[in-house]
């Protein structure tokens, strides 16, 4: 079906705004004397399976897999649900975009993009399934992720427009988020700045220290690549208050990698060795670390003049 048709569908209803919390945190909070997986288990087990209620508890447990980015797991899950032949459509709808997400986690893209395209399928029966604005920012950034950016960039017009209104900070960052993406996958730096910019103050409104994280280090990037490097190191220096907590360690040495990289370009070599002399090496992707080994040897040049 065309994803044309999909949003006139959904342009039929209009659905309540939603919550900052993901739909299992709201569900767990019921019992928080143990954890939110715990909590789950105990209450599928509890639950006639296969019955209406077992398969609303179940979307929650996929979507606690997916938050938690336990993607094999949740591959498991999804494959042996997909043996199951009768489900509600709310949930096969759901099952199909959860698997998708797995799939292309490890590389199986083709795969991926034929579970995706059931998804958006099943949309014109159950319009209502991705009611959840953030749901529907969900599908688009898979849509992105697999190379579908204009049908991404659709599904997020109709996100924005239909919830226009919306004050939610969650649903305001990731929305920017991922229109910041789409641009920037287009090349289209100045727009993904002027996103990212609208994503770091839905972050901040938030309160939420890895949405501020992500925010700050996203628009700093873009900045810096738009040759903007006064901002972006300002903006790398104001991060690192919140990457020096210990959960964000490998955001902070990423940033104190850009702003190494931002000082050589600023020809500031003492400024720059400082920062990356606070590098720890081992904390670093295959990818940064060559970007670690590129600076070391820039500023031994230095060094050496």
């Amino acid at each position: 079906m065309r994803l044309s048709l999909v949003i006139l569908l959904l342009t039929a209803f209009r659905i309540s705004a939603s919550e900052n919390l993901s739909d299992h945190e709201t569900f767990c909070q019921q019992d928080n004397t143990i954890s939110c997986e715990h909590y789950l288990q105990q209450q599928l087990t509890a639950t006639t399976p296969y019955s209406n209620n077992w398969f609303r508890i179940k979307a929650y447990q996929l979507n606690y897999l997916f938050d938690k980015n336990q993607f094999l797991q949740l591959q498991h899950e999804a494959e042996y649900l997909l043996t199951q032949p009768a489900m509600p459509d709310v949930f096969r709808v759901q099952l199909y975009f959860y698997y998708a997400k797995a799939l292309f986690y490890f590389k199986k893209t083709d795969e991926a993009k034929i579970y995706a395209a059931k998804a958006v399928a099943i949309l014109k029966e159950v319009y209502t399934v991705f009611g959840n604005p953030l749901r529907i920012v969900e599908l688009a950034n898979l849509q992105y992720y697999l190379g579908e950016l204009d049908q991404a960039e659709q599904l997020l017009r109709f996100a924005q427009s239909h919830y226009s209104k919306s004050i939610d900070p969650l649903f305001l960052f990731e929305l920017n988020s991922n229109f910041a993406h789409i641009s920037h996958q287009r090349d289209d730096l100045t727009s993904a700045a002027a996103y990212r910019a609208d994503a770091l103050a839905a972050a901040i409104s938030l309160g939420h220290t890895g949405k501020m994280i992500i925010g700050m280090g996203n628009l700093a990037r873009t900045q810096q690549l738009l040759g903007q490097l006064a901002a972006a190191d300002q903006l790398y220096q104001d991060s690192l208050k919140y990457t020096a907590e210990p959960e964000h360690q490998v955001q902070h040495h990423i940033h104190l990698l850009r702003l190494t990289e931002i000082n050589l370009q600023l020809n500031r070599p003492t400024l720059a060795r400082d920062y990356f002399q606070q590098i720890e090496p081992k904390l670093l992707s295959s990818f940064h670390m060559t970007l670690y080994q590129q600076f070391g040897t820039s500023l031994a040049q230095f060094t050496a003049q």
